[in-house]
């Protein structure tokens, strides 16, 4: 079975090409097509009528890929026109392309689907129709290392040989495009020289180094296998210990007892199951020709899905496969089920026990890349941003993913429109309870300042002793200190007298991540404040609290989400357009042609969205239709994340973004005028007509969209990519429709969705 096999037509594989095309290309080209594009005066001067079932020359191979990529991309018939039933236009789809195969045009059309950007190529409709029939697999394979797991392989500071040759903009870790090349092979080789030249620097070589030492085959074995498992995972077989034996001795003859055995380790490195995670279905063969992963290559597939450490490493998966619980379905299905009940939120708060369920998330909303937008702090301070702290608002998200997959019930609908948040929280209610009382109880103390200003004057003392500091610059920083400790106090005194709970600042700890103060809190609409500065908002002891469910919905409305998908200084609806069209709807966009300027010019009379009117010219709309009325739901946020329901002016005309005192100046002063948002939108394309349609806002498009089955398959299917390494085919259309299946059976819940996942075929079987 092969990619192509995955888009014929059961009927066009039945049929003649020529049968197949009278009887049903032809009148889904004069019922959709021909009207506008027939004879010399054809619209875009394609003329659909002249074109026949014969694929033999490019040129008309050609028209018919243009035929194909327009219905894909659902350019065509244009939105004002009757549209196609999404299972004709599939059939039409999957006829040429077995058409193009047939003429061996069809290996270019394939390479593209392997990659991430391509991934929703495959038809929707036909992936969830329940038509397709074919006992799912994936393709016999060997996976190169992703550059976490080989972080995580305990290899000292030797630098990692492997990174991502896919965007960052999306599902990383792919197998067909994860390859170890010349140069991945010399990175890998520096990798073992750092390696061993800081162990040698450590010293643990030295036994090895005295000419006179003479190790026996016992004394070498043993050093071959402990080496062996710290940089493969495993351990040596009886058969590789022979073959890593003759080949250290022979190397020992040569360069004496140190380098013999520095050249083994280096040759370990060299090997394929050092660079490569190998899935080639050692298991049984069943009556369709699959081959089902060994229980070998079930734990170390298993554990690869959700760590970045070997099965050795997860008790879980460890004790099944040395029992021998990893031979079929149901012995998958009840080990993932153990996990995710017992692992799928613990661990570290920095170091989770399951890390690759959080990169998921990570990877498919990517709002932890909020970080990389640039943000001016000259603007930061104009527009009264008086932290800006992406760490937090990143954390703040990452804790709002934990409580949802905690509570498992409907989950992608509460991640795309729940108002719950966490804000400097640690997202753990006992935890912040204990420290909170704690650290009050320390605070209202009597001579809490005088005991913490003695340990203080205690410290320096011992650096004036040792010369450290002179005397009057260690009075100086006890005086210092000593009124930062007293702000500190007076600070929590005024708090709990005006009723509210004063932040604890948080420590670094194994249940929290340092949280400092409420200083970066600005972007959720909230007055910010430092340790030391008087408290101005109410912060809630126990989380997630809830925000105004006219502004906040799921995490497409959360700062962290909203400045990942912005600008240096504004809005990126366009960007933020393609997220929602290519995640929640599944939809499929073409490249941009060479010759066509979509930039948006420069106006400071004009908001955002005016300045975008240029893109609705014909050429341009022929995309932008899709993605503008998605992403310009998003102007009721600023792009560092604040709502609003007004837009400002000053005097000239000109959009005024200034907050801070010059702001209030104007305000009092009536020298501004404000115009109300437009963030007005449409969803199309969900295939469901309480989805589609006008909309008012970001929030009413996020809970129409949050509940609808289209944006609940297309996470799913996101998952199955991420999960499996690899987009899906049609064969797939079993695995997807019963994960989809769990899932609602289970009340929406993703532990479901991941055992489902995990013990379906596509993830046992290779072909």
């Amino acid at each position: 079975m092969t990619f192509l096999a995955e888009f014929t037509s059961p009927v066009a594989a039945q049929e003649t090409s020529n049968a197949v095309f009278s009887a049903r290309i032809a009148p889904f080209l004069n019922a959709h097509c021909l009207d506008c594009h027939t004879g010399d005066d054809a619209e875009g001067q394609t003329d659909l009528q002249s074109l026949t079932p014969d694929f033999t020359t490019d040129a008309r191979a050609r028209r018919w890929i243009d035929v194909l990529q327009n219905l894909q991309f659902d350019q065509m018939p244009p939105p004002e026109s009757d549209q196609p039933d999404a299972k004709d236009r599939a059939e039409v789809t999957g006829w040429i392309l077995n058409e193009l195969n047939k003429t061996g045009r069809y290996e270019g059309y394939r390479k593209k689907l392997l990659a991430p950007e391509y991934g929703n190529w495959v038809s929707h409709e036909k992936l969830f129709s329940g038509d397709i029939k074919t006992p799912p697999f994936s393709p016999a394979r060997i996976w190169r290392y992703s550059p976490a797991i080989f972080t995580y392989r305990g290899l000292g500071n030797a630098k990692s040989p492997f990174t991502f040759m896919t965007s960052e903009r999306g599902i990383r870790d792919y197998a067909s495009i994860s390859v170890a090349d010349q140069s991945t092979v010399q990175m890998m080789l520096i990798a073992a020289d750092s390696f061993l030249a800081d162990r040698q620097r450590r010293g643990e070589f030295d036994r090895y180094a005295a000419p006179e030492l003479e190790l026996s085959d016992q004394q070498l074995k043993d050093i071959l296998q402990r080496e062996f498992f710290r940089v493969i995972g495993r351990n040596l077989s009886e058969a590789e210990i022979a073959k890593y034996l003759a080949f250290c001795k022979q190397n020992i003859s040569t360069g004496g007892n140190l380098e013999g055995i520095k050249t083994t380790i280096k040759a370990m490195f060299l090997s394929t199951e050092s660079m490569f995670r190998m899935e080639l279905g050692r298991g049984p063969v069943d009556q369709h020709g699959r081959r089902q992963l060994s229980s070998d290559e079930i734990a170390y597939s298993l554990a690869y899905a959700l760590t970045d450490h070997p099965p050795e490493r997860n008790h879980l998966i460890r004790d099944a496969w040395k029992s021998d619980k990893l031979k079929n379905k149901q012995d998958v299905e009840a080990l993932v089920q153990q996990i995710m009940d017992q692992q799928l939120t613990t661990g570290r708060w920095e170091h989770r026990d399951l890390p690759r369920v959080m990169r998921f998330f990570e990877e498919y909303f990517g709002f932890h890349r909020a970080g990389n937008v640039f943000k001016d702090n000259d603007r930061r301070r104009r527009e009264k941003i008086n932290q800006w702290n992406t760490n937090m608002l990143v954390h703040d998200a990452k804790m709002l993913i934990e409580h949802v997959l905690r509570q498992d019930q409907d989950v992608i609908a509460e991640l795309l429109t729940t108002n719950q948040y966490f804000i400097a929280h640690p997202g753990n209610n006992q935890y912040a309870k204990e420290y909170y009382d704690e650290q009050v109880a320390k605070m209202t103390a009597p001579g809490y300042v005088e005991e913490k200003v003695q340990q203080r004057r205690e410290q320096l003392q011992k650096e004036v002793k040792d010369w450290q500091l002179k005397k009057d610059e260690a009075e100086r920083r006890l005086e210092s200190y000593r009124k930062t400790e007293q702000l500190r106090v007076e600070r929590y005194k005024t708090a709990i007298a005006a009723g509210m709970n004063p932040h604890p600042s948080y420590p670094f700890a194994p249940k929290s991540r340092g949280i400092g103060d409420l200083l970066y809190i600005e972007p959720y609409n909230l007055p910010s404040s430092g340790s030391a500065d008087e408290q101005k908002w109410d912060w809630p002891l126990e989380q997630p609290l809830a925000m105004p469910k006219n502004q906040r919905a799921g995490l497409l409305t959360h700062p962290a989400w909203l400045a990942a998908h912005s600008l240096n200084e504004d809005n990126d609806p366009i960007r933020r357009g393609i997220w929602v069209y290519e995640r929640l709807l599944a939809g499929v966009l073409g490249d941009v042609p060479p010759d066509v300027d979509a930039a948006v010019p420069s106006d400071p009379h004009q908001t955002l969205r005016q300045r975008m009117q240029n893109l609705r010219d014909q050429r341009c709309w022929k995309c932008h239709r899709k993605i503008n009325p998605l992403g310009e739901t998003f102007e009721i946020f600023d792009d560092w994340g604040r709502y609003r329901n007004r837009i400002y002016f000053d005097q000239d005309g000109k959009v005024y973004h200034r907050r801070d005192g010059d702001f209030e100046r104007r305000l009092e002063a009536n020298e501004l005028t404000t115009r109300p948002v437009d963030a007005s939108g449409m969803i199309s394309g969900s295939g469901d007509p309480n989805v589609d349609g006008p909309v008012q806002d970001a929030v009413e498009m996020m809970h129409r969209l949050g509940h609808s089955q289209r944006a609940r398959q297309s996470f799913i299917r996101h998952l199955f990519r991420y999960l499996m390494g690899r987009n899906e085919m049609l064969s797939d259309s079993q695995t997807l429709i019963a994960a989809e299946q769990a899932y609602l059976a289970n009340g929406g819940s993703f532990k479901a969705l991941v055992v489902s996942l995990l013990s379906s075929d596509s993830f046992l079987y290779r072909r």
